[in-house]
């Protein structure tokens, strides 16, 4: 629910909050030194874990070239364990939407103390929130962030590079640091695998008699809002039915706290040879089991960009998002994409054309199960 809240509020307070905020900055640029040495740098992502994963290329790069500069995160705990892998930052800052509920002084409080920390440069890697534009006028002194068309986010950058729709993210965000001469020459995403957590996992692979690259990974929720990209949890069934009776490879469900509902059910619908580690399990445990595992299956979603960066397989099933743009990035992975018209109809992923999900029903069990057949 709080999800929604934060949309609406960054809709129809964040945006006149930009507009006034553009109106008093070009009274003060008269005033300002253009002549920046970049000694600091902030750099804003505080949505989505998947969007994080396909920040690591750029990120890294950005370090390679300034390395004598100290590189700053503001993250929020949605992706602080993405974050937290990043060893070629000096330190990340995690930013609470909570305070909003709170004490909302208490956000003012947190921009505040950003403000104190005399950022030269803040670079905004998101794509249609308004807060963050907020954020970065009022910590830096230079500020570079996405032109996305029709959010009016922009207006407080001074530098701005065009969020193109029909590009893949990996590449957009590249486009951004490459606007202040950072050249990406290594565009693969990386993730570390926990040594806890790798061995938890092995733990459980050992008590359920399952062997490494010897089970499949269905991942069937889209999160607490996800509805609209998740395929039918009944098809899910048929396609795990198919996979541990044909090729006797196991079924390992996942699936965050959101997912439990629907993991319970594909569980109850699979039976045998089936195990439900959804809600039962933290991202650093979930990059263990997927690196473990045979290949994955799921909607367009976080443990679709996980396995991606692990090498691991991936069968993605996209309905109203675009997978030239949130799909697979890199080689040996399956996109399965519906045949309507209509589809894709979300390019930020919060915006949909029906409620009917007409483009997941259209997609085929048949479809899928001989996709995954040409994989194994």
């Amino acid at each position: 629910m709080k999800y929604w809240i934060y949309h609406y509020i960054d809709r129809y307070i964040g945006r006149p909050i930009l507009f006034i905020f553009k109106f008093f900055d070009k009274i003060l640029r008269i005033f300002k030194n253009k002549s920046y040495k970049i000694k600091k740098i902030l750099l804003i992502k505080l949505t989505m874990m998947g969007d994080t994963i396909l920040l690591y290329p750029a990120v890294k790069a950005l370090r390679d070239t300034y390395g004598d500069c100290e590189i700053v995160v503001l993250c929020s705990k949605v992706n602080e364990k993405i974050i937290e892998q990043w060893d070629f930052i000096d330190r990340y800052i995690v930013f609470k939407f909570d305070y909003l509920f709170k004490n909302p002084l208490l956000i003012i409080w947190q921009i505040w103390n950003l403000y104190k920390e005399r950022f030269d440069l803040a670079i905004d890697f998101e794509q249609w929130f308004r807060i963050t534009p907020i954020i970065a006028y009022l910590t830096a002194k230079l500020k570079l962030g996405f032109k996305t068309p029709k959010q009016y986010r922009h207006y407080l950058f001074d530098i701005t590079v065009p969020h193109v729709k029909k590009r893949h993210e990996v590449l957009c965000f590249c486009d951004l640091v490459e606007a202040i001469g950072v050249k990406v020459k290594d565009k693969d995403l990386y993730l570390k695998i926990n040594e806890v957590s790798n061995k938890k996992i092995e733990n459980f692979l050992k008590d359920n008699n399952l062997v490494e690259k010897q089970f499949v990974i269905i991942h069937p929720g889209c999160g607490v809002h996800g509805y609209y990209r998740q395929w039918d949890v009944e098809k899910y069934a048929e396609v795990a039915k198919f996979i541990s009776t044909k090729y006797v490879l196991p079924i390992v469900i996942t699936g965050s706290r959101d997912d439990i509902k629907i993991a319970k059910k594909l569980f109850d619908l699979v039976g045998d040879k089936c195990f439900n580690l959804s809600g039962k399990t933290d991202i650093n445990d979930l990059i263990a089991l997927v690196s473990k595992s045979k290949f994955v299956i799921c909607g367009n979603t976080g443990v679709m960009h996980i396995a991606v960066a692990l090498k691991v397989p991936t069968v993605a099933i996209h309905g109203p998002t675009d997978p030239e743009k949130w799909g697979p990035w890199g080689k040996n992975h399956i996109v399965i994409k519906p045949k309507v018209s209509c589809a894709p109809c979300s390019y930020l992923g919060f915006e949909y054309g029906c409620k009917e999900r007409k483009c997941l029903k259209g997609i085929a069990i048949e479809e899928v199960i001989d996709n995954i057949k040409k994989l194994l």
